[in-house]
């Protein structure tokens, strides 16, 4: 209200004339240009994808021409995936930004439930061949006879 009050034409007034403004107004340029930078050199790293997109979410309105189209949105996105669900994610053209993000979370969920498969399987073999190892040990093992104790004779008892 306060903008539109002081504005020429206070009808006039678009949206995105009042988003300019009242980020020149309460965000330093400097800031703006600190923050697209991290936006533009954002990657996933060890972050799930939950974690990535609300980050990018967060430094997208810093650099608005970035994102201002849904390609662009997309593209950026793509580009901070980590390898291999890159790999996967740009192999298919998506009707959306949200579809791309969506997609990409199911593939990430299935991964991870995948790998925990995995690693079950292998724990539940590691253990069976551990098993079989020591049963190998166990069975191999002679049988300890009974060894009669040396007896020597004092040399003062000498017979002969």
């Amino acid at each position: 209200e306060n903008y539109q009050d002081a504005a020429n034409e206070p009808k006039a007034i678009t949206w995105q004339e009042f988003v300019e403004k009242f980020y020149e107004y309460h965000i330093p340029e400097g800031i703006m240009e600190i923050k697209a930078e991290e936006f533009r050199s954002l990657r996933q790293g060890p972050m799930t994808v939950n974690q990535y997109i609300r980050k990018i979410m967060k430094l997208a309105r810093y650099a608005p021409e970035d994102v201002n189209f849904d390609k662009k949105k997309q593209k950026c996105f793509r580009r901070g995936l980590n390898a291999s669900l890159r790999e996967q994610m740009v192999t298919h053209i998506y009707p959306d930004f949200n579809t791309l993000m969506n997609r990409t979370i199911l593939l990430e969920e299935e991964r991870v439930r995948g790998e925990g498969e995995r690693k079950h399987k292998f724990l539940i073999q590691h253990a069976r061949q551990q098993e079989r190892t020591q049963r190998v040990r166990t069975n191999n093992t002679a049988p300890t006879r009974y060894q009669p104790t040396m007896q020597y004779r004092s040399s003062g008892s000498n017979t002969s």
